[in-house]
């Protein structure tokens, strides 16, 4: 009699292989090193495992079961490896509409190969530039092992002890196989993952808790987190962006986006299931690259990480001190140097959360305008940032956007306390935008020249009261629509011109400090409030108007004799609702001589 598989048999090997998985988690973390060492593919796979453990219920069929296992394990998909598995899983069910009739009631071994077989071909079609020595490599080898003992066998001990043979054969050839992974001496992170699920996954279905004398691979002796070997190169693209789409009816991924996705940066995987797709892209622009991937559909998510950070904090930083702002301090990144840290904040709209200063054009922020709104970061998204930090760093600054404005502030002082032990400083800086840039700047250059956290704490609070910022306006219609200005008074407000001056006052709320009724009186005003000889130094932010703010610059500049700090743009929370062609001048203030 031949040997079959029911539907309840397959679905507990998933559930198996995917705590073969979980299991493996800070192994994973420690080996990874292609496309780049960040150190979170362990995370990542144990979220889309963990994921299907709890989501992916019992079925009496195959075409539910495998249909099911296609769509969570794409939504639930992180990162590299993790955009390959859900493709991989896509297959077995092509598999399956291909051959139904192996797929009745109980699946037979030819019917498992072929799900192998599919599953492979659909990673390798999900990849724009395939690689040997990684993933796919594995996926290849297990299932021709799985294959060749087939055509002397149909017995499933002998079929599973083979695939796993050449399974570990392509794990092991991967150490040396990639630059990456020999600077490591490790297995390529993607081809490990498979081979502890391929392992827990056929151990399940032999009815086997654990092998007895395990195919295990022999991972080499790491060095301690935090004490990898350096990066050997430098990043060619930062971020590591994803995006979950519902396709448009009849919408396909066409090879011309591909094409138009892979000239913004590499890594290109697109995987589907149904009516769903996932992009992931390693890239240097995602807020265009989520550009492009919503011609598709509807955006259902997005995510973006940053690899330099990532990367930067795999390894230990003693004697420094973090530096680590929120992306409200509008300030040039590469002028804070290479130890501080810009959290991104939170926007918004139609139940997609976006990530300021990353993954959200202006032309976005623009076109939504009236819905987006700032989002809570809630206390477990803050750790996941700062805990990183924490560790690579013994000491840390954090200088917030002004707790008047934002509840950031507040989940610092919660983080802190969680963490008693940790030397770190909480400043607030009661200002936002270009005021808390400076101030961001001061601090960078300061702990640069090796003063000590309390030192440039103490100054930033000090500085603070001497800071202050002026907006311009073209117009209240983006405060009336995004909510920051009563919606009937903004409507009459708007009526009649008004143009005003806005500021900062000292408990770090907006105040009104000029009014007008037309642009050219209102960048008079704010001209006039920049006296000469009182001004240390100052910064020109703008939203997407940089002749306006150049041609500011060039008035002040004129008027005091001093260059700006810099100029550049103003973070889309706060373009949300100071809207397009609106800009700041930011300053901090000579100290007073004391008579």
């Amino acid at each position: 009699m031949a040997y079959t598989i029911a539907p309840g048999a397959f679905h507990q090997a998933l559930l198996s292989g995917a705590s073969g998985v979980i299991s493996k988690r800070e192994e994973l973390n420690r080996i990874n090193g292609f496309p780049v060492p960040d150190q979170d593919t362990g995370n990542n796979l144990a979220y889309m495992m963990q994921h299907l453990r709890q989501q992916l219920t019992p079925t009496a069929s195959f075409d539910a079961l495998l249909g099911r296992l296609s769509e969570l394990s794409l939504m639930a998909a992180r990162g590299n490896s993790g955009a390959i598995f859900p493709q991989y899983f896509s297959g077995f069910r092509e598999a399956m509409q291909k051959g139904k009739e192996g797929f009745a009631k109980a699946l037979s071994l030819q019917s498992l190969y072929r799900m192998f077989q599919e599953g492979y071909e659909s990673a390798y079609r999900s990849l724009q530039q395939p690689r040997e020595g990684t993933i796919l490599s594995a996926m290849y080898s297990f299932k021709e092992g799985f294959r060749m003992s087939l055509t002397k066998s149909q017995e499933l001990e002998a079929a599973s002890q083979t695939a796993l043979y050449h399974l570990q054969q392509a794990v092991e050839h991967s150490i040396t196989f990639l630059p990456q992974q020999r600077a490591l001496r490790a297995p390529d992170v993607g081809a490990m993952a498979f081979y502890y699920f391929a392992e827990a996954f056929l151990l399940s279905l032999l009815g086997k808790a654990q092998r007895e004398e395990p195919l295990a691979v022999t991972i080499p002796d790491l060095p301690p987190k935090n004490k990898l070997p350096a990066n050997p190169g430098r990043l060619t693209y930062r971020y590591c962006t994803e995006a979950l789409i519902e396709l448009a009816d009849n919408t396909e991924v066409s090879m011309q986006l591909k094409d138009s996705l892979t000239a913004l940066g590499d890594s290109l995987v697109v995987s589907t299931a149904g009516k769903l797709a996932r992009v992931h892209l390693h890239t240097n622009h995602p807020a265009q690259a989520i550009d492009l991937i919503e011609f598709l559909g509807r955006l259902m998510e997005v995510k973006t990480d940053d690899m330099r950070m990532q990367q930067a904090l795999t390894q230990s930083h003693p004697g420094q001190i973090a530096l680590v702002t929120d992306s409200i301090a509008d300030v040039p990144e590469e002028l804070l140097g290479p130890h501080a840290y810009v959290l991104p904040l939170h926007l918004i709209a139609d139940g997609v959360s976006y990530q300021d200063k990353c993954n959200i054009s202006f032309d976005r922020v623009k076109r939504l305008s009236g819905q987006l709104t700032s989002s809570q970061m809630n206390l477990a998204e803050l750790s996941g940032f700062l805990d990183p930090i924490t560790a690579a760093y013994g000491q840390m600054l954090i200088l917030t956007v002004s707790s008047r404005m934002s509840g950031i502030h507040a989940r610092c002082r919660e983080y802190m306390a969680q963490k008693p032990k940790a030397d770190i400083r909480l400043v607030d800086s009661r200002l936002n935008s270009g005021a808390q840039g400076l101030l961001a700047l001061h601090a960078a250059r300061r702990l640069q020249e090796g003063a000590s956290l309390q030192e440039v704490a103490d100054e930033l609070e000090d500085l603070r009261k001497r800071t202050k910022i002026f907006v311009s306006l073209p117009n209240l219609a983006a405060m009336v629509a995004s909510g920051r200005l009563n919606r009937r008074i903004g409507k009459l407000l708007l009526a009649t011109g008004f143009r005003p001056l806005v500021t900062i006052n000292r408990e770090g709320e907006g105040s009104i400090t000029g009014l007008s009724f037309s642009r050219k009186r209102s960048e008079q005003l704010l001209i006039r409030k920049l006296k000469k000889d009182r001004i240390q130094s100052y910064a020109v932010v703008h939203v997407n108007d940089e002749q306006r703010a150049l041609a500011a610059a060039n008035v002040i500049q004129r008027k005091i004799g001093m260059a700006p700090e810099y100029v550049c743009d103003i973070s889309a929370i706060v373009a949300n609702f100071s809207g397009e062609g609106s800009y700041a001048v930011a300053m901090i203030e000579k100290e007073k001589e004391r008579k």
